[in-house]
């Protein structure tokens, strides 16, 4: 009997609490702490429309701030695409923010002028302009993050307009409570949940049209595809779509993270060893081209087709390129993938240096020096072959964990080499192999860095220096004439 009071008082306990105490402001609160964001000292950006969503997001900042929360400043962007609703929504945010002590930044734009010109859709245009004004605001004001209204609605919407599109498991995870820089606290609450809010706290939204017209993609998604896929079984399909999404993003991130690590692997000077990420899996090849991609150029789009381009050069013999957005060229020359802005270089730029340092640490790396390309490689298992490049002097192997820090130069005055017979000068040597006078200046070497010690001669003899034994990790350097005409 005591023990069914107790229960009877708990609920009647939560009953009360959920009447005072919002469910909305306890999960924004939530997602603050959880991010560090919940102090008097951190300072969140609103974006605010004025629609139910954001509205309803603004207002519970705004009472959070007032119990020790962040500080909260509110930008709002006039599209210019309704006239004069557009604009009576701007006044609209402006008198709220009066009302209740919140900076606002207001800017006036000219989306249909943007899409126009930018030859995009309205929709695009907003998005993009929107964006751009919310990330100038956000630096301008110093604030440590952008509180977006993104909600479970618009989740589940945007993981089934990118499945029609065709996307992998990065666009399945669509969008992040938080990313660094915009704070989502509504991301998994239904749209439900916050007209219940707006309800309760009499709160007037503003309500943009364009969210009823059919000829916009969300839109259709939102009132006809949505509503007739509930009724195939599984009415809870939103639910199911989020669901998705979350797992989709615990994955993406794992498998980021390998792919950073086979990134750096396979980075050498200025491109990605092609051998490298042939021997990854096809998915992780796809992941370490689009890191690559991005960590060159800047850019975020890099489609599936554009990754495919790319893989399929893996598989060249020789030099091969294809053309990639924004002017760029990606570029298969010597087993090496680079990118390259603009026109296509014939060869690397290090090869008029006075000296290279080798980076022995790599499991690949491609260079050029007097006219010649060379390669390095680690990790290898020596075959007759390649015993006999060594005998030709076509390539010099060595033990890796045996070498010191190696220059790829030319001769100096006092270069000596340490022979089985005992230390023996440069100039001798070539003397002695009856190399001719004038190239010998010009042939290169590799020096032990910072002092006079040769390891190899070029095309010659090398020293005693790190030997290959069977439990080497094998280090090779390979030349040949550097072709120029490709």
């Amino acid at each position: 009997m005591v023990v069914h009071k107790a229960g009877g008082n708990m609920r009647s306990f939560i009953r009360n609490f959920c009447n005072q105490e919002s469910i909305l402001n306890a999960r924004v609160t939530d997602v603050l702490r959880a991010h560090d964001l919940y102090t008097p000292n951190s300072s969140v950006l609103c974006a605010c429309s004025g629609g139910t969503d954001s509205l309803a997001l603004l207002d519970v900042l705004m009472r959070l701030r007032a119990e020790g929360g962040p500080h909260v400043m509110c930008a709002h962007y006039e599209h210019g695409i309704r006239g004069g609703s557009s604009r009576a929504d701007a006044d609209a945010v402006a008198a709220y923010c009066a009302e209740h002590h919140i900076p606002c930044v207001i800017e006036a734009g000219d989306v249909p002028y943007y899409a126009r010109a930018h030859k995009c859709s309205i929709e695009t245009a907003a998005r993009v302009c929107r964006y751009d004004f919310l990330h100038r605001v956000h630096i301008r004001e110093q604030c440590d993050g952008i509180a977006l209204a993104h909600h479970a609605d618009d989740l589940a919407e945007t993981v089934l307009m990118r499945i029609l599109r065709g996307t992998g498991p990065a666009g399945l995870a669509a969008m992040r409570v938080w990313d660094g820089v915009h704070l989502r606290p509504f991301l998994f609450t239904a749209r439900a949940e916050i007209e219940a809010y707006i309800r309760e706290h009499n709160l007037r939204p503003c309500h943009d049209v364009t969210n009823d017209q059919q000829d916009i993609q969300r839109n259709r998604i939102r009132h006809a595809l949505l509503p007739e896929l509930r009724t195939y079984g599984n009415p809870a399909v939103d639910d199911a779509l989020v669901r998705l999404s979350i797992l989709s993003a615990e994955e993406d991130d794992y498998l980021a993270q390998l792919a950073a690590e086979e990134l750096r692997r396979a980075v050498c000077r200025d491109g990605l060893s092609a051998a490298a990420v042939r021997a990854l899996h096809p998915a992780m090849q796809r992941r370490v081209l689009r890191l690559f991609w991005a960590a060159t150029t800047k850019e975020q789009d890099f489609s599936y087709h554009q990754e495919e381009r790319m893989r399929a050069l893996l598989a060249s013999r020789g030099t091969a390129q294809c053309s990639l957005p924004h002017g760029w060229t990606a570029v298969l020359r010597y087993d090496m993938l680079f990118l390259q802005h603009g026109a296509c270089p014939t060869k690397q730029p290090q090869g008029d240096a006075e000296e290279i340092f080798l980076p022995l640490h790599c499991e690949y790396d491609i260079m050029t020096f007097k006219g010649r390309l060379f390669s390095l490689r680690r990790g290898i298992v020596m075959r007759a072959d390649e015993w006999q490049k060594a005998v030709c002097g076509k390539a010099v192997y060595a033990d890796a964990a045996g070498l010191p820090p190696l220059v790829l130069r030319t001769r100096r005055p006092g270069d000596y080499m340490r022979l089985s017979i005992g230390r023996k000068k440069i100039k001798d040597i070539m003397i002695d192999d009856k190399i001719p006078r004038e190239p010998r200046d010009s042939i290169p070497v590799l020096a032990v860095a910072g002092s006079s010690e040769i390891f190899w001669m070029v095309g010659g003899r090398r020293s005693i220096l790190a030997p290959v034994t069977e439990h080497s990790t094998v280090l090779a350097v390979e030349w040949e004439k550097e072709n120029t005409t490709s």
